[in-house]
């Protein structure tokens, strides 16, 4: 009889070792089964190329009366064709063709003369009547130059 019993209850601690680690189990499959989600949508966000250019660029306090600072900063990029720091050639005109606003500070301009193209990070700074100055970061010129 205390041959069984001690079975008995020894089959029953035997169960509940069982059913607490089953239970722990249960609970770490669970939450390996959330990390692999949160995993897998990093993922698709890192390999998403447009959330870079689809993250808010915040311009402070100065831009807040403009009601959309990307196309302000480009226009007025644009409209200082004396910046460009290079020469046409064969005639040409040189024009700034496309401006991306990088961040708060810098914008990268390309531009060309339909003959020979350049790049330059141009940082920016808003002056107090409303007119942005543009100075040349770096630029990459033809010819290394």
């Amino acid at each position: 009889m205390t041959l069984l019993f001690a079975t008995l209850v020894s089959c029953k601690n035997d169960d509940r070792k069982m059913e607490d680690h089953t239970s722990a189990l249960d609970s770490l499959s669970t939450e390996l089964a959330l990390q692999q989600e949160i995993n897998d949508s990093l993922q698709y966000l890192m390999e998403k190329s447009e959330m870079a250019a689809a993250y808010p660029i915040y311009f402070g306090r100065d831009f807040d009366s403009i009601a959309n600072p990307e196309q302000y900063i480009s226009e007025a990029l644009k409209q200082q064709k004396q910046i460009i720091p290079m020469e046409a050639v064969l005639g040409g005109q040189m024009e700034f063709r496309q401006v991306q606003v990088l961040t708060e500070d810098w914008v990268l301009a390309i531009y060309d003369d339909g003959h020979v193209q350049g790049k330059t990070i141009f940082e920016y700074e808003l002056q107090k009547d409303g007119k942005l100055r543009f100075q040349e970061v770096a630029s990459k010129l033809p010819n290394g130059k």
